[in-house]
Parts: C-alpha cells; structure tokens; sequence
C-alpha cells in the first residue's frame, strides 16, 4: 500500500511536467501535432495532391468554425484532398491552438502575409482551393452570404476530386 501511494504522485508528477509522451513511449501511443510551417513548399503533398486553404484569425470563432466544417467535410467524404490552416498568429499560439483542439493538420504561420497578399485574403475566413499543380481552382467569394459561400467551397472541392489529375 505504501509503494502504491509513492508511486502514484510520482506518476502524477511526471504527467503534469513532461506529458503523456513520458509514460507511453514503448506504446507507441505518442501523439504527433500537425507541422507548424512557413510556407506550401513545406506542406507534405503540395503541388502533388490538391489543397484546402482555409485562412483564420484564432480570434475568431467563425474562423474556427470554418475550419472545423472543412475539416469535417474532407474526413466525412474520405477526399484525397489536404487541408491546410493559413494563420498570421504567432507559432506558440498556433501549438497551442492545435493542442488546445486537437487539430491534426498543417498550419501555415503566414507572419509576413505573404499567403495572405498571393491570394488577396481580405478577410477571414478565406477558403482557397489549390489543384494537384499549385495553382488556383475556386477562391472564396466573399460578396456571397457565409452558407452561400461554404456550399459553393464544397461543390468546387467535390468538383476537383471528380477530375483527378493527380497520381
């Protein structure tokens, strides 16, 4: 009983200092956040597979929302198609984001915007549609109300996965 009540805090104390990662190594049961990146160079399976751009603000619910919708759609439908977060925040606040809501996708710090002006992302959120080459198949149409604007993303991102010009 008293090896039992040592051994507890001290497992407790190892979880709230290092992490789950600690204790579950030879598991295999480690959880690996999505990359962190600079740029679509760096997103694994950029000019080779299409991609959802989604721009936000982590100041903003709807953003969020947004988001969290794509990301459901892609999975919902099985698309072969990534989805990538776009985000001028800095890279702490991104991790903390990604742990906060367990987001498993690539986000791009886009701290100079320079994803922001290529695009001309007015506002956020901004849904841009990449095909398997890198270049532009649908932008955002920010003119249309916000369910307008989401129907129309996913019939263009359907619209991409029906050609499939990629491998």
């Amino acid at each position: 009983m008293k090896k039992t009540a040592l051994i507890f805090p001290a497992l407790v104390l190892m979880l709230i200092t290092f992490g789950p990662e600690v204790l579950l190594p030879a598991v295999g049961l480690q959880t690996q956040g999505p990359a962190i990146c600079s740029s679509l160079e760096e997103i694994a399976g950029y000019r080779e597979q299409p991609l959802i751009l989604v721009f936000i603000s982590l100041a903003c619910h709807v953003c969020w929302e947004e988001l969290f919708e794509m990301k459901d759609f892609v999975e919902k439908m099985a698309l072969p198609i990534n989805l990538v977060g776009v985000s001028t925040e800095s890279r702490e606040q991104l991790e903390n984001f990604v742990r906060r809501y367990s987001f498993s996708y690539p986000i791009i710090e886009d701290r100079n915007k320079t994803l922001f002006r290529r695009f001309r992302v007015r506002l956020e959120p901004f849904v841009v549609i990449l095909d398997s080459k890198g270049e532009v198949f649908h932008l955002d149409d920010p003119i249309l109300d916000f369910e307008a604007r989401r129907d129309l993303n996913k019939k263009k991102i359907l619209e991409l996965v029906e050609k499939k010009d990629w491998p």
